[in-house]
């Protein structure tokens, strides 16, 4: 850990809160009344998806546990946005927005395989895959940073 003296030298007024922050110490209020700004998640895989019968066995469980993130949450949304990191850690992202919000599992199912078919087929493995809903009712704008599926024990063992 470098000192508080360094770091205001390099880092000025948010020095105080990277020494702390570094410190796991994290003096912001919580706010339970933020709007959320979208609601999604997204899987890192141990080793490169390259077969597409497995990028489908992956997707499809990202489509359902992110649904069940959405239902529970209790949010509406229009946008939905597919990410994918391929294994040269190139990014790419592909989202549709709809007119009207998202009409239950189903719509949200196609509208994400479509997404999915716009990247596929690959050449080259696929190393992380997410997806988010956002455009949420009551949200102005968007982007709150996915979370990680790690915490549903899905590990994929995908090694065909």
């Amino acid at each position: 850990g470098k000192s508080l003296a360094f770091l205001e030298s390099h880092f000025g007024k948010s020095a105080g809160y990277l020494f702390r922050a570094a410190r796991g110490i994290d003096l912001r209020e919580v706010r339970a009344d933020r709007i959320r700004k979208s609601v999604g998640g997204e899987r890192t895989y141990a080793s490169d998806l390259t077969e597409e019968e497995a990028i489908y066995d992956a997707f499809e469980r990202i489509i359902h546990i992110v649904w069940d993130r959405i239902e529970r949450a209790g949010a509406r949304g229009r946008t939905v946005t597919l990410k994918a990191r391929y294994n040269d850690f190139q990014t790419v992202s592909r989202s549709r927005s709809l007119p009207h919000w998202v009409d239950g599992k189903a719509e949200f199912t196609t509208i994400s395989r479509s997404l999915l078919d716009q990247i596929l087929p690959l050449e080259r493995g696929i190393r992380l895959l997410g997806l988010t809903l956002s455009s949420l009712e009551g949200a102005e704008e968007e982007a709150a940073p996915a979370m990680d599926l790690a915490e549903y024990g899905d590990q994929p063992e995908l090694d065909f």
